[in-house]
């Protein structure tokens, strides 16, 4: 082979060692390019997941504070946050005995104590629930009268009133045409007030 042949051979050798090299560098460049992208990808999948997460958890906190605001309204409208309303409690009982025919009714309100918080309301926030038990006895014509009563101070009363415990029986002395039940009934009237004195 003449010098200019090996020459021209050595120079296309390099020549397709050097295009070798190339293409070698372009798929590395383009496998780290490839890489570096998904990785970016991935961070910023990762980045819209935790603002996502952020932004439910701002709304369910946003939906929870509305509830409570409304729960606390519900509350006050009712005249159920603050002192006791004793006075009107006594006389929605005598209204309501009125209302529904009843004759005598011998009622007796306990003191005033804490709620066992088994059976608060649940979540009441600041507020502490409070509970005064009423014991109400009364002589009945028919159950009626005692469910009537009964409705009438769970809906109207400034206070949450629920029924503990309540039994009807035959009444002991029942005159031809009189009352013939006896119904004794135990009632919680819940009201709330700010905990350790804050103000709500």
């Amino acid at each position: 082979m003449k010098r200019e042949d090996l020459r021209k051979a050595s120079g296309s050798a390099l020549l397709a060692l050097a295009m070798v090299l190339a293409g070698g560098a372009a798929i590395w460049a383009s496998n780290e390019l490839s890489t570096e992208v998904r990785q970016s990808h991935a961070r910023a999948q990762a980045g819209r997941d935790t603002a996502q997460r952020a932004l439910s958890a701002a709304r369910a906190e946003e939906a929870e504070i509305a509830a409570k605001i409304d729960r606390f309204r519900h509350l006050v409208e009712r005249g159920a946050v603050g002192p006791e309303q004793r006075l009107a409690w006594v006389e929605l009982i005598r209204d309501a005995r009125a209302r529904h025919g009843l004759g005598a009714v011998d009622y007796e309100f306990s003191p005033q104590r804490p709620l066992d918080p088994a059976l608060a309301p649940a979540d009441t926030g600041q507020l502490e629930a409070t509970s005064s038990a009423l014991r109400i006895r009364m002589p009945l014509l028919h159950e009626g009268q005692l469910l009537g009563l009964l409705d009438d101070l769970v809906r109207s009363a400034p206070a949450i009133v629920r029924v503990r415990e309540c039994t009807v029986s035959r009444a002991a002395s029942a005159a031809p045409g009189g009352e013939q039940l006896a119904a004794d009934c135990l009632l919680d009237w819940i009201t709330f007030r700010p905990r350790n004195g804050d103000a709500t």
